[in-house]
């Protein structure tokens, strides 16, 4: 019977996973459309922007105590590592195809395992590593170094996307803990904008005005994605929804195959699906063991 009970909030948990998946990667299409005549570097900051304000209205039904946080410190960090994954990723999407980039994107769980063990002191045994190293061949086999394929740019800016995406991930494990899931989105995106002001500064030109309720639209996607993203890790552990974001690849590759006419070819299926194996072991070693823990 306690197992029955706790299913309706393991649901929950992966819908808002799916659902935070599902609007990012409908945000990506519509970076990759403005990015014809608008410098990614201000979209970015247009889009961090009207995310804040997008949810700063949240504090007409909350009040200011929806501001009140004990790790704001911790907020900034995460905040300006994630501006810079951010500013990384949307310029990535303008020089890789959107199904390459959302399989090599799938190895920020296995770098936030590297992190944990790195700065959480958390221990990995022979297999976690050896499953980071079949993801590691898989990002290879996606890369094919040598084949000159990938933008050798956009390859090493979806890399720095990667390791600022595990360690705003690993930042989000502690302020999640105490906050609640507006008040992390709402300080995510307030300390993003900065970070995006001075990069869109040395590229500044306005946008015309009917970019802008695109522009808005994909500040509106960004909150609600990460919003959705923070409601489900209230409601399930990390390792237990890293294998719901592997459907970003399922609709990288149909968005970039009904939008941008990019067809996947079977090296990225692959390799996707060798990060994918590798990120869902790890995950399920995580689950594992920290129900063995308690036990102890």
């Amino acid at each position: 019977m306690p197992n029955l009970l706790k299913l309706p909030q393991a649901f929950a948990a992966v819908l808002w996973a799916a659902l935070s998946s599902g609007i990012l990667t409908t945000m990506w299409v519509i970076v990759r459309h403005l990015s014809e005549h608008i410098h990614p570097l201000e979209i970015t900051f247009f889009g961090t922007f009207f995310g804040f304000l997008f949810f700063s209205f949240s504090a007409i039904k909350y009040g200011s105590k929806i501001f009140k946080t004990f790790k704001l410190k911790l907020h900034f960090y995460r905040g300006t590592v994630n501006g810079i994954a951010i500013l990384s990723w949307f310029t990535a999407l303008t020089l890789i195809p959107l199904a390459d980039a959302s399989a090599l994107n799938l190895l920020a769980p296995l770098c936030t395992s590297i992190g944990a063990v790195m700065f959480l002191g958390e221990r990995m045994g022979p297999r976690r590593w050896m499953a980071l190293g079949i993801g590691v061949i898989g990002a290879i086999v996606v890369m094919r170094p040598g084949f000159g394929y990938i933008n050798g740019i956009g390859l090493w800016l979806v890399f720095i996307t990667v390791v600022a995406s595990a360690v705003q991930r690993l930042l989000g494990k502690s302020v999640i803990s105490q906050d609640s899931s507006t008040t992390c989105v709402l300080y995510l995106t307030l300390f993003m904008i900065p970070v995006a002001l001075v990069s869109a500064s040395f590229v500044w030109i306005w946008p015309a005005l009917g970019d802008f309720p695109w522009l808005i639209l994909i500040g509106a996607l960004l909150s609600l994605g990460h919003y959705a993203l923070m409601r489900s890790l209230n409601l399930a552990d990390v390792s237990a929804l890293e294998p719901v974001n592997f459907t970003r690849l399922i609709w990288g590759a149909l968005f970039g195959f009904l939008f941008f006419q990019e067809t996947p070819d079977l090296y990225t299926w692959i390799g996707g699906f060798m990060i994918i194996s590798a990120t869902s072991y790890v995950a399920h070693r995580e689950s594992k063991l920290k129900n063995v823990k308690p036990n102890n």
